[in-house]
């Protein structure tokens, strides 16, 4: 384990692009992050103590990114997707098939968010969309800051952004494969 700080940006942006698991701070919780790949989501469930084929959310750099690669979005969604973000919410949606299988993955739904977080807004600008899921082993409440993230994967490879979370609020989720319905509120 490694514990790097906000002013190691380089040096988190190339562990990320070495497809290295990274804890990091957004607007709601601690994520574990990777660059998107299915490689790396069956990383990051292994790390959690996950079943292997949990789905893990996305984060991208901003809504207009977003809405270039949601396949067949609808007016309506893409007001939603501009009221809404950046922020606290996690939209499911259908990305675009070649988006999708050039990182490995079969499926097209993901859970997708746009965080305010603007040093992980930086480290997408770098690395491109990155899988985040909750830092914490299955089962276990996530961490809100370095010392319960020391704690729970002390023996691991995980770099962790020192900081802390004050609001450990989990995102509003909505579906736009099921119509706009609320799934986590």
């Amino acid at each position: 384990m490694k514990v790097l700080t906000e002013k190691d940006k380089e040096e988190i942006i190339q562990c990320l692009k070495q497809n290295q698991l990274c804890a990091i701070k957004t607007d709601t919780v601690f994520g574990i992050m990777a660059i998107m790949s299915k490689e790396n989501e069956i990383k990051i469930n292994r790390l959690k103590q996950s079943p292997l084929d949990k789905r893990i959310s996305i984060i991208v750099e901003n809504t207009d990114y977003l809405k270039k690669q949601v396949e067949n979005l609808t007016s309506e969604e893409e007001n939603m997707i501009d009221h809404k973000l950046p922020g606290k919410y996690t939209f499911i949606v259908k990305l675009k098939h070649d988006f999708c299988t050039s990182r490995g993955f079969e499926r097209q739904d993901f859970g997708v968010r746009v965080t305010t977080n603007t040093f992980l807004q930086d480290l997408i600008k770098e690395t491109g969309p990155l899988l985040a899921s909750s830092c914490n082993i299955s089962g276990k409440e996530p961490c809100s800051n370095t010392k319960e993230i020391i704690e729970q994967f002390q023996d691991t490879n995980l770099i962790v952004v020192d900081g802390i979370v004050t609001d450990n609020t989990p995102s509003t989720i909505i579906s736009f494969i099921e119509h706009g319905k609320i799934i986590r509120k």
